[in-house]
């Protein structure tokens, strides 16, 4: 490799890595959700994750019920278990999209197999490097602004460049995303007052999705019944 592609730089590098890893990934319906290069010095990891189209999508959020509650099952109003039932058959429902959704390990070692033989190509890296390629999963970062639209009511975990004064110097801010414009996008704080904050996508460090598990623990007089 020559001087110029070692001191390529980070932002071209990412930029020509990205050009590389969309058009494999369009050959399976696929785009790129986020790339991360981690690492400067012998031995860089290069992440992509791939995921199907999220423009004009709306991801239901469905609270996954307890064991305690699916245990009451048995024992109430015959509607409000129709209700009950028609939540379970929601979140079967998700399940089948996301599995579904094509990012397999299979479509992911493919996809992984047409970057590497690219970058080889394009000779980009000055030393050995490693690459991975996953989907995002369930507690996906978010890359930029429009990534969040599709999870308006769920819940996710953000933390700031800066502290924000407003807000007692805090830099880490939990809640519902309520709302999401051009540049700014506002959530609904977990805690009693229910305080709404918005912020703007420039002072974002970090913002993931939070997935609900179930509750599968059992208090000691529940697991002798």
């Amino acid at each position: 490799m020559n001087e110029q592609g070692k001191n390529i730089g980070k932002t071209k590098l990412l930029g020509i890595v990205r050009d590389i890893a969309a058009v494999a990934a369009k050959s399976f319906n696929l785009h790129i959700w986020g790339i991360e290069l981690l690492g400067s010095g012998t031995r860089p990891v290069v992440r992509i994750f791939v995921d199907t189209p999220w423009e004009n999508k709306v991801v239901p959020f469905v609270k996954p019920l307890t064991r305690e509650e699916k245990s009451k099952q048995k024992s109430i109003h015959p509607m409000a278990k129709k209700q009950m039932e028609n939540q379970e058959d929601r979140e079967e429902d998700f399940s089948e999209m996301s599995e579904e959704s094509g990012v397999s390990v299979d479509v992911c070692a493919e996809i992984s197999r047409l970057i590497g033989l690219s970058l080889e190509v394009e000779d980009i890296f000055a030393n050995a490097w490693i690459l991975e390629v996953s989907s995002p999963g369930l507690e996906r970062n978010f890359y930029e602004i429009s990534q969040l639209r599709p999870y308006l009511g769920h819940p996710l975990d953000v933390t700031l460049e800066n502290s924000r004064p407003d807000f007692a110097d805090r830099k880490k801010f939990r809640g519902t995303l309520k709302e999401v414009t051009a540049n700014t996008f506002t959530l609904i704080l977990d805690n009693p007052e229910g305080q709404e904050c918005t912020l703007d996508w420039d002072t974002v460090k970090k913002a993931h999705l939070v997935h609900i598990f179930p509750e599968t623990t059992f208090s000691k007089t529940n697991s002798r019944k």
